[in-house]
């Protein structure tokens, strides 16, 4: 089917949708620039989907995404889409955001066109994250003639499928919510405990010092000695729970991430890396830091602010 043809049935839908949402979405690997390419123009009509899931449908294996592919994938989000053959004077005709099949560093690649001038071309390159614009001489180098076209057909839905942070975290947090607490009210009287060693200094200097007050000495002295012990308890508590509440955080994580494998079919595995799936089962590790390290530390260095 030639271009012109598809253009002309299409630009006066395209065109009247006034969004100028451009979404930059950079690629998890280097075989995920059609799908993060298909992600943007589908936030751009305002639905947001998860890269991993548009590489599903479009059958992404190791080598990346063909047109078919993504056509199949697009058609599964509810697009109208048709894969052209067009000439370079096409361009300045066609409806945008259009995804154009380029050769990048003798590799195939995708990328995004938003808008086409008389002197550039600006387009979103998924390989760096970023909005580019070159020149007519360097995309028409790159430009192997293929383009993509979609337009939201009859069963396209507006929406998100994505799960908000937030939820994810309380997802994680909730079932330990009890032992969390606990940890943050013991690092909050660790932290108070520990301001109390300026106050006993002041009152040496100011009570004990000039007056020479021996006994005052010896109970500030008694009672600093069983706030360091209750530090160091408090202090060896908190740690236990905290070592606690992270082996919980990585085993529900880790199992359920394994769990999740096994019931994945073959051809997950035919299209990720090995270690594209180990470094997922790592991101655990460093889940449970954050949550353990920074929103605990956080909030005790809130309670020093406060309290000094």
């Amino acid at each position: 089917m030639k271009a012109n043809t598809f253009f002309s049935s299409v630009k006066s839908k395209f065109l009247s949708n006034k969004q100028a949402k451009r979404t930059i979405i950079k690629q998890h690997d280097v075989t995920d620039c059609g799908a993060a390419c298909l992600a943007s123009i589908a936030i751009h009509y305002g639905l947001d989907m998860p890269i991993a899931r548009i590489r599903q449908y479009a059958s992404t294996d190791k080598k990346g995404t063909n047109v078919l592919g993504l056509i199949e994938a697009a058609t599964r989000l509810g697009f109208s889409a048709k894969g052209v053959k067009a000439d370079y004077d096409n361009l300045f005709s066609i409806p945008l955001p259009v995804i154009a099949h380029v050769i990048q560093n003798n590799l195939p690649h995708y990328v995004v066109l938003y808008s086409i001038h008389s002197d550039y071309i600006e387009l979103m390159d998924p390989a760096y994250g970023e909005m580019q614009k070159l020149s007519h001489a360097e995309f028409r180098q790159k430009w192997t003639g293929v383009l993509l076209m979609l337009l939201p057909g009859d069963d396209f839905t507006a929406g998100t499928e994505r799960i908000s942070l937030e939820k994810r975290f309380l997802y994680l947090l909730l079932p330990h919510k009890s032992i969390l607490i606990q940890v943050l009210i013991g690092a909050v009287f660790y932290t108070i405990l520990g301001l109390s060693s300026s106050i006993f200094l002041q009152k040496i200097v100011d009570n004990v010092l000039p007056e020479g007050n021996t006994n005052l000495l010896n109970l500030m002295g008694t009672v600093m000695i069983i706030i360091i012990l209750l530090q160091i308890f408090i202090n060896y508590a908190k740690t236990l729970l905290t070592i606690k509440t992270g082996q919980q955080i990585d085993a529900r994580l880790i199992l359920g991430y394994y769990k999740h494998l096994l019931k994945l079919p073959q051809q997950f595995f035919d299209t990720m890396r090995v270690g594209e799936i180990i470094s997922r089962m790592n991101d655990a590790v460093k889940i449970r830091a954050f949550i353990n390290d920074v929103l605990i530390g956080f909030a005790v260095n809130v309670f020093i602010l406060i309290f000094s």
